[in-house]
């Protein structure tokens, strides 16, 4: 498989497309890949500013802002167009985590995101349009120096993130 062909296989189709192929690599690859330490290292780097971001979150009380409008009909920022932004790779890398990774029943699939829980967001690992929290109803109840630091926990979570993603990219084109 060329570069070419093996970044339209991971960043290119539907949602239920991209998920049965991350299962599929999960299943084939999944227990390689957790044995490799730089692999571990980054899932485990990539885990802990996930955790840092919560609970910048959580001092902002954004988990129930965010909750309460991703709720209502349309999802909120959390529309069924963001769902699409989710790339194999993504699933993967939640699948790595142990996330259990299904596409939630939604009150209007139309609208919502596919993979919006009760709580929030199923995934633990997110396309980097679905950690732009340029919502004014954070922005306008939160000071400047808050707001920096949740810009920054966002940072370190996509940079992390993508230093998986390379990972896997190069395990990957050596192995598919």
């Amino acid at each position: 498989m060329t570069r070419s062909e093996m970044y339209a296989y991971f960043y290119s189709g539907e949602v239920a497309l991209k998920l049965a192929v991350s299962r599929e690599l999960y299943v084939q690859f999944g227990n390689v890949l957790l044995q490799q330490p730089d692999v571990l290292t980054q899932l485990t780097n990539v885990k802990a500013n996930e955790r840092a971001l919560q609970r910048q979150m959580g001092a902002m009380t954004m988990g129930l802002t965010c909750t309460q409008c991703a709720s209502r009909q349309g999802g909120g920022c959390c529309s069924s167009f963001m769902a699409g932004e989710n790339d194999v790779l993504q699933l993967l890398m939640n699948l790595l985590a142990g996330v259990q990774v299904q596409v939630q029943v939604q009150q209007d699939e139309q609208q919502e995101c596919c993979f919006l829980g009760m709580t929030g967001c199923i995934l633990t690992m997110k396309p980097m349009f679905c950690l732009n929290y340029n919502c004014s109803y954070i922005k306008d109840k939160e000071v400047a120096t808050t707001l920096l630091l949740l810009e920054q926990r966002t940072a370190a979570l996509l940079v992390s993130q993508a230093g998986l993603e390379g990972l896997l990219l190069d395990f990957f084109c050596e192995n598919l």
